[in-house]
């Protein structure tokens, strides 16, 4: 699965957890999935993460610079 399926998928059982009335076992069932699909999604986010270090240090010995998509900074890594 992709990795926009996934974050539809967590959307859409956040969104049921948030708004349906549910025995205590249907939520258990929604929320332990949702946590299945949000580490999921943390690990392809890592991974990509990854690539993009490996990508942005462009072959040189300059000891990695890591790109935080939060601040629009580089941090070294």
């Amino acid at each position: 699965m992709s990795f926009s399926k996934e974050i539809e998928t967590l959307q859409a059982i956040v969104k049921r957890l948030e708004s349906e009335p549910m025995p205590l076992e249907e939520a258990m069932e929604l929320f332990e999935e949702g946590m299945a699909k949000a580490q999921q999604c943390r690990a392809f986010l890592e991974q990509a993460r990854q690539k993009v270090i490996l990508l942005s240090e462009g072959g040189n010995d300059s000891g990695g610079t890591a790109w935080n998509p939060l601040n629009g900074e580089e941090t070294v890594s």
